[in-house]
């Protein structure tokens, strides 16, 4: 009997809940779901419990010629139901072994509070992830619901991946960055179209999280783009992180199209052999050598601009240890990074002793450093075995040193040249805070490592339908509640702090918001590691 009483209820709830969703489509659909573009009509959507209004998959250009500048986006008669959240860019999907996506892919998200109202929403433009070589907008990942109850407007953006966006050949016809380019495109759509949205072109957040932040930061330093967004977020990215940045760009291309079966460096032989096979083909060839090394999949990621199509305008003409020094735009910037980065890298390697580690640290060094003989390149190897080797297990000490050859340093070094190079305020940030919601280092096969994996942050900022069903305990509740209140504080006034928070800028030392068990200032963290990295980049640096 009261199980019986327990299901009526329920039915109860959910009958009544779908009358609602009914009558609020029915009195609000056409004044706030319905958008009339330049492009044509589209149709949006709200979510189940009517906290955001939805327009997926909507195209901002389109992908016309193979590794090349992005056309304008279609046109269309009638309405265009924006319900598409999930589309993707050509890619590997591992656990299925198998490529996923579309050639076609440039679409963006945009999530909007439930409302219109006279004034206009701040806008966040999320630019996802992965190496250059992955990732998407998705909404099962990134459903920025938690922002967007903070009166914000938040657009994911897809661009192309791999090959498809990055094959660098020299040539006008294959140039590359092109992914980056699609990215720039879809700012340039943002400035054009989202006040019909019931956003504020004048107040765009340009939000990035590691291959993101490298684009974020390609675009601060770029001024070219001023007018496109007026406030920078780089998650765990700068373009001087290593495995992001291509310097030999046609023996990578040369090396995957030897295993579609042809033997080449010519660029336009090249050219042909890309054009000509199949996308499935491109993207197995790319994936083809998982081997135990972090980086055998960096093949195709931003290079220099040598040769670009007519009318089109080079995006990188130099390499980054030139660029980071560009004083960039006169924005506010945050920027940081998670306590142990390296998890994310550190899984893919089974070194079982120090000595190990040692014959093979030559996969290990990044491409920021560049050594005039043997003899230094010895020293540097020997006393990086030493800093991060001596008193840790191996996994331990691979996991720091990833952490900070690939994201700390780099990240460190890219906040202190913009604090120095312009008046612009530079927040940083340290999160180290650790449980069940740390999704990518539960993905992991080092998920019981404790901290805060490369990209564990942001899913107190989205929530991924993997959490959706759990409630947050109440440790996580306050850490979204606060990160989120931080990040759309600055989103709407360019100063990231709250009634419960005082986040100040770095002056000449830098300083940082811990965002932990506590959330408070702190100097530099590791600062004796960091000082081995200053050392290092002064000596070896590329110049």
């Amino acid at each position: 009997m009261k199980k019986s009483i327990v299901l009526k209820c329920v039915c109860i709830l959910i009958s009544t809940h779908m009358f609602k969703e009914v009558i609020t489509l029915n009195f609000f659909g056409l004044d706030t779901l319905t958008i009339d573009l330049p492009q044509g009509r589209v149709r949006g959507s709200f979510d189940l419990f009517n906290t955001q209004r939805m327009f997926l998959g909507i195209p901002y250009a389109t992908v016309t010629d193979r590794f090349q500048v992005a056309g304008s986006p279609p046109t269309w008669n009638g309405t265009f139901t924006a319900n598409q959240g999930n589309v993707m860019c050509n890619q590997y999907f591992s656990t299925l072994r198998q490529p996923i996506g579309q050639e076609d892919c440039l679409v963006l998200n945009i999530y909007t509070p439930p409302s219109r109202t006279n004034e206009l929403y701040p806008v966040i433009v999320f630019i996802h992830g992965g190496g250059f070589y992955f990732g998407s907008n998705s909404k099962l990942i990134y459903n920025p619901q938690f922002l967007v109850r903070e009166n914000v407007i938040v657009v994911t953006i897809n661009y192309r991946l791999g090959a498809f966006g990055f094959l660098c050949l020299g040539i006008k016809e294959a140039p590359g960055n092109v992914g980056l380019k699609d990215q720039l495109a879809a700012l340039k759509w943002i400035q054009n179209n989202i006040a019909y949205f019931g956003g504020d072109p004048k107040s765009v957040t340009i939000f990035g999280e590691s291959a993101g932040a490298v684009s974020v930061h390609y675009f601060l330093l770029r001024n070219s783009t001023e007018g496109l967004f007026h406030r920078v977020i780089m998650d765990s990215g700068s373009i001087l992180m290593p495995q992001d940045f291509e310097y030999n760009p046609i023996q990578s291309a040369s090396t995957v199209a030897t295993r579609l079966g042809y033997n080449t460096s010519d660029p336009n032989e090249l050219l042909q052999i890309f054009k000509n096979s199949t996308a499935s083909d491109i993207v197995r060839a790319s994936y083809a050598d998982q081997t135990n090394d972090a980086f055998s999949l960096y093949y195709f990621t931003p290079c220099v601009e040598t040769a670009v199509a007519d009318e089109t305008e080079p995006l990188i003409t130099e390499e980054p240890t030139q660029i980071i020094k560009r004083p960039g735009l006169n924005v506010p910037v945050i920027i940081g990074f998670n306590n142990r980065e390296g998890i994310y890298w550190a899984q893919h390697y089974n070194y079982q002793t120090v000595e190990q580690v040692r014959s093979n640290f030559g996969s290990l060094i990044p491409n920021y450093l560049q050594f005039e003989s043997d003899v230094n390149r010895t020293t540097f190897i020997n006393d990086a075995v030493n800093v991060y080797f001596s008193n840790r297990t191996v996994i331990d000490g691979l996991i720091e040193y990833l952490s900070d050859s690939l994201v700390i340093y780099p990240s460190t070094f890219a906040s202190e040249v913009l604090t120095k190079n312009s008046n612009r305020s530079v927040y940083n940030f340290y999160f180290d805070y650790d449980s069940f919601r740390n999704l990518n280092k539960f993905l992991t096969r080092l998920r019981f490592t404790p901290g805060a994996c490369h990209g564990d942050e942001l899913f107190y900022l989205f929530q991924p339908a993997v959490y959706a069903a759990l409630p947050a305990t109440p440790n996580d509740a306050a850490i979204i509640a606060a990160m989120t209140a931080l990040w759309t504080s600055f989103a709407k006034t360019g100063i990231p702090s709250t009634s419960a928070t005082t986040w100040t800028p770095s002056n000449q030392h830098l300083e940082f918001l811990e965002i932990g068990k506590e959330i408070k200032m702190i100097p530099l963290p590791n600062q004796e590691r960091m000082e081995f990295w200053r050392q290092t980049y002064e000596k070896y640096g590329r110049k």
